[in-house]
């Protein structure tokens, strides 16, 4: 049986985004790689922060519903003119570095944070994120099944997976690993 304290409680999303969190006097930018209900996963940190307790500043990107999007108004999208919203909220860091030196702390690369006291109105805007995340991929996984050999079908494949933040350029086969390696993050708690 696994040990409870390791199992997530929330379903979690990619997020290509950026955040922005505070240390002491200065603010420091990082890169997003996923988020939930629960917290964030941050990459690219400049500075470990000092704190225990951080605020911060996410770029949240509001993605349309895509099966609902005909192949040609979705080959029209770009990532860049989707709605965005910057959420902000405290973070708790859920790392313990109590007993690692200074020069360990500039080799982590990544750090899990739980935000700490969300309002509702944070929560909801996460949850309507991983919601749309999660109909998208399914989208995405559903036309990795209908590919066949047609030409545009790929094309469409390769550009929803380009709006959800995949390399458009991967091989078919790595990339539906990837996604459905996504997806199984999204689907199990």
């Amino acid at each position: 049986m696994s040990d409870p304290r390791l199992q997530r409680k929330f379903i979690r999303a990619p997020l290509k985004s950026t955040a922005l969190y505070v240390d002491g006097e200065h603010v420091f930018k990082a890169k997003v790689l996923n988020l939930s209900e629960g917290g964030v996963l941050l990459s690219e940190l400049p500075h470990f922060p000092e704190a225990k307790i951080l605020s911060i500043a996410v770029n949240l990107i509001h993605y349309p519903r895509f099966s609902t999007l005909s192949h040609e108004e979705l080959k029209l999208l770009n990532v860049d003119e989707f709605q965005k919203t910057i959420i902000k909220s405290k973070v708790k860091i859920m790392r313990n570095v109590e007993n690692e030196s200074n020069v360990d702390r500039v080799f982590i690369n990544l750090i899990g944070c739980e935000f700490y006291n969300p309002s509702a109105e944070f929560t909801s805007m996460i949850v309507s994120y991983v919601e749309s995340f999660t109909k998208n991929t399914v989208y995405l996984l559903s036309l990795f099944e209908s590919l066949g050999n047609r030409n545009e079908q790929l094309e469409v494949l390769k550009t929803v997976a380009h709006l959800l933040g995949y390399d458009r350029r991967m091989k078919v086969p790595l990339l539906r690993a990837k996604v459905l390696h996504d997806y199984q993050s999204l689907e199990s708690l």
